[in-house]
């Protein structure tokens, strides 16, 4: 019985231990499927964080009737003819911004960005503004994450062209083109200047900062209508000549209980030169 048991617990022993080291290798196998599993579901995480940007994405505002209170402090701007607006104003007291404003007379009112975007207070914005008696253009951001095609059909197909009094305008910076060189840029916007053009008879206007201007598009696009924002002298722009120059983007105007975009003309530019015909 002893040599039997003997035998037989060397054997269970050997048994055992085979089994053992069957049972963590395989242990250590499904180990390293689920390590390289979560390092995949990791790396998609992370790429998909990178590309789709959550935190530059453009927040809903939380009522029609914000912001709630003034938000603004300091003088009231005087020197402006024009404003240039979006979802980042909210809601805009018109009757009061045109009688408090009497020398207010036109407004570019943002209308689409990129593909998809529509910005929630447009159409509210350009039939006030209608309604006021003030002259009208529309605008939309360019991007760099979907096609030139792709942007002029959310443009065109958002806007009221009939209605547009002035021009309209494609505006481009670098947080819409970051990335892109000189040359993709200037492609780019040639193409949705092109596609414009080809839908509407007319050439947009460029809205762009005079830095942006003068590193990426002079003097190619010098003979179209310019747009061009600084914050501290009239640009110089070499050759070229505005049309409007921002030379604010932290207004105070009675009428709007945010910071506003506030515009001039350039001397000898008159509404007449930039209207849509």
């Amino acid at each position: 019985m002893r040599k039997f048991r003997t035998n037989g617990c060397s054997e269970g022993v050997i048994v055992c231990l085979h089994t053992n080291q069957l049972w963590q290798e395989r242990g250590r196998k499904n180990k390293n499927k689920w390590v390289w599993a979560g390092i995949a579901i990791l790396a998609l995480a992370a790429i998909l964080i990178i590309d789709l940007k959550p935190w530059h994405k453009h927040h809903d505002t939380i009522s029609d009737q914000w912001p709630f209170h003034d938000l603004t402090k300091g003088p009231y701007s005087k020197d402006f003819e024009g404003l240039d607006i979006s979802r980042h104003q909210g809601k805009i007291h018109w009757d009061e911004l045109v009688d408090e404003n009497p020398q207010l007379q036109f407004v570019y009112i943002k209308a689409t960005e990129g593909s998809s975007i529509v910005d929630p207070f447009y159409k509210r914005n350009f039939d006030e503004a209608k309604k006021h008696d003030l002259l009208v253009g529309s605008y939309h951001f360019l991007t760099r994450r979907t096609s030139m095609a792709k942007q002029v059909d959310n443009f065109l197909s958002n806007i009221d062209l009939q209605a547009q009094d002035l021009l309209l305008l494609v505006d481009i910076e670098e947080d819409g083109t970051r990335g892109w060189s000189r040359s993709i840029i200037q492609k780019n916007l040639a193409e949705f200047i092109r596609l414009v053009k080809e839908r509407t008879g007319v050439s947009p206007m460029i809205y762009t900062n005079e830095a942006y201007y003068h590193l990426n598009l002079y003097p190619e696009f010098n003979h179209y209508h310019l747009f061009i924002a600084n914050y501290n002298l009239a640009p110089e722009l070499g050759t070229a000549k505005y049309d409007i120059w921002q030379s604010s983007k932290r207004g105070r105007v009675r009428g709007i209980w945010n910071y506003v975009d506030i515009d001039q003309l350039r001397e000898g530019v008159t509404l007449e030169d930039i209207k849509q015909p």
